[in-house]
């Protein structure tokens, strides 16, 4: 069978300490017909060295140097010149299997699908550290012709970009909304209802490294706050345009769902309780224009979070932090 080039996208912002592990992750794999755009995304430590390093040593590795744009404007850089039939996401600070994209590029072709999946490993270990891989000789895939559907329905199916491969026809129109935290919600859910079919492969071969310093990790911050409104927001009045039928099902499954990780995060991802209670407030702001111009509901909630959000819509975000607290 052969190999069809995958243009694999690589942002780079001060990730030094990690960059050299997750490229050579990208030299070990067993499907050598790729291209590794590396985007310097205005990196201010020794990242952009080392990716023209690579650039320099391999002609597949090529470098992108950039005034910082964050990750969606560094993946849409990448995006513009990307010449694979497939694409693959990687962050700078994760690492790829061998067999990434083997499987991933074989099983694209074998099912013609638009979208792969695979399974996600999370590691504390640098990729060099990493005694063992995956066996790959016996493995399933599992189908699916309703990509949006299933994507609601399978838990198998995430919103990560990176654990997937992407037919770059099915989604050259398709950009990465810049500016905000969690961008991979927005350009999964759209992404959906653009493709014919996806396939899911039960195999862990995208390793996500619990980097301290990662966006993900980092403190809950009033910034996050406003990307979950704006994500809320631009969600609901896509499918309201484009797919008002799966409307409900959009607020139930992923709006909702954005309601209540965002009360969550204020709780579990502040370093103090004032900070806390302030997230609160920006919430009650924020969720009561959306509750009002229904957006966001009750369904889906649990008894604690509904009554969480109905002290929020009702000007009361210091009750809503006290049962999101202790309840």
């Amino acid at each position: 069978m052969t190999q069809p080039l995958i243009s694999v996208i690589v942002p780079i912002y001060n990730v030094e300490t990690y960059l050299k592990g997750c490229l050579d992750s990208l030299l070990s794999q067993t499907q050598t017909n790729f291209e590794a755009i590396l985007v310097d995304d205005g990196s201010t430590d020794q990242s952009g060295k080392i990716a023209d390093m690579y650039a320099k040593k391999d002609p597949r590795f090529k470098v992108i140097h950039q005034e910082n744009k964050g990750l969606s404007g560094a993946r849409n850089s990448a995006l513009k010149v990307a010449q694979g039939t497939y694409v693959a996401f990687l962050d700078s600070d994760d690492y790829l299997d061998p067999n990434f994209l083997k499987i991933m590029s074989e099983t694209a072709l074998k099912e013609r699908a638009d979208v792969v999946v695979c399974q996600l490993q999370h590691t504390d270990k640098f990729y060099h550290q990493l005694s063992s891989h995956v066996k790959v000789s016996d493995y399933k895939v599992q189908r699916y012709f309703k990509p949006l559907d299933a994507f609601l329905s399978h838990k198998e199916l995430p919103t990560n970009v990176c654990v997937k491969l992407h037919k770059r026809e099915a989604i050259k129109d398709l950009k990465f909304k810049e500016g905000i935290y969690f961008e991979d919600v927005l350009f999964t859910c759209i992404e959906m209802t653009q493709i014919k079919n996806i396939v899911y492969v039960n195999l862990p071969l995208y390793y996500y490294f619990s980097n301290p310093q990662s966006i993900m990790r980092s403190s809950f911050t009033a910034e996050k706050v406003d990307s979950y409104v704006t994500i809320i927001f631009d969600l609901y009045h896509y499918f309201k345009a484009n797919k008002p039928s799966y409307l409900k099902k959009i607020q139930k499954e992923i709006i909702n769902k954005r309601v209540k990780m965002c009360m969550n995060q204020a709780i579990r991802k502040q370093r103090s309780v004032y900070q806390s209670q302030m997230l609160f407030v920006k919430m009650a702001q924020e969720f009561k224009v959306l509750y009002r111009e229904g957006i966001i509901s009750f369904d889906g909630l649990k008894i604690h979070q509904k009554m969480a959000l109905a002290l929020l819509i009702h000007n009361n975000p210091q009750g809503a932090w006290l049962i999101m607290k202790y309840l």
